[in-house]
């Protein structure tokens, strides 16, 4: 009998009354991973459209060990996780670990090397894994706590599970949207405690980072800052945010006093969502729709 101690709750859950398990082999799994929720969605690749998403909140959670362990007792009582027969699994990990290179300066030898650079990570027991974005021509180079990756294999040892980093499935949503847009957009996706700041141009990425911040002023801070090293005029720039943040927190209240236009994003667009999906704001759980892109 497990010993470990629940420290998750759900706080949403979405469900397609027409979506059935005996679909999983037209259907792709995706989970979101960090210390502070574990979020699983389903999309139906036949109809390119979402149906279900469950989003756990995870409660004094300090080490990847506990994150693993409470995806354990999750999978336990979740159909979704003992399902073997999914057409592809796919899972971001939301961690600060990670980095982008040019694709010719990349040697998958040497990626903990690049990695290192920029991160404190413990190659003992991370596992170091990349993604390639082959419309930047640049390779995401992450890592995944040991702990947690081990344990996702064992949800699904049938299955060949593909891990990325969450800053490659916001990248790759947020160029899809902003398209060749003239002029440089600044896009924010929120989370507790951390803010992922991106900067696209007609030219492409131009700025991709992890903050984290304790406070509404730690967090305009860092955005600011990053306006400023992009020669971003807060006076004149429309900023897109994503997340978990709603019209009146202190985030928002502070961002709408510091940068003139501030606007939520909208889901990925060119898929389709269950009209159960409705009724949750467009902004939320951007992440999760975004996996759906990449390949």
């Amino acid at each position: 009998m497990s010993t470990t101690s629940t420290h998750f709750r759900l706080s949403h859950k979405i469900l397609d009354e027409g979506f059935a398990l005996s679909q999983a082999p037209q259907c792709n799994l995706y989970l979101s991973v960090s210390s502070r929720h574990i979020r699983i969605a389903v999309a139906d690749v036949e109809r390119n459209k979402f149906v279900v998403l469950e989003d756990y909140e995870l409660i004094t959670i300090f080490t990847p060990l506990q994150v693993a362990e409470q995806l354990r007792l999750i999978a336990d009582e979740n159909a979704l996780l003992q399902e073997q027969r999914w057409l592809e699994v796919r899972v971001a990990i939301s961690n600060p670990h990670f980095t982008l290179v040019p694709e010719t300066l990349f040697d998958p030898d040497h990626q903990a090397n690049y990695l290192q650079l920029h991160s404190d990570l413990n190659p003992q027991e991370d596992v170091i894994m990349h993604y390639r974005h082959t419309n930047l021509e640049a390779v995401n180079i992450f890592a995944v706590p040991g702990v947690v990756y081990r344990m996702v294999q064992s949800l699904f040892p049938e299955r060949s599970v593909q891990f990325v980093h969450q800053t490659s499935s916001l990248i790759k949503s947020v160029m899809h949207q902003a398209g060749r847009r003239n002029g440089a957009g600044l896009y924010l996706f929120i989370e507790r405690n951390y803010v992922t700041i991106l900067v696209v141009n007609e030219a492409g990425l131009q700025f991709c980072n992890v903050f984290h911040y304790l406070s509404p002023e730690d967090f305009i801070y860092y955005i600011v800052f990053v306006m400023q090293e992009q020669k971003l005029n807060p006076e004149q720039e429309t900023i897109t945010i994503w997340g978990d943040i709603t019209h009146d927190s202190s985030l928002f209240n502070i961002l709408q006093k510091y940068i003139r236009h501030v606007r939520f994003g909208k889901k990925p667009v060119d898929i389709a969502y269950s009209y159960r999906f409705d009724d949750i704001f467009e902004h939320r759980y951007f992440e999760m729709y975004s996996l759906h892109l990449c390949e």
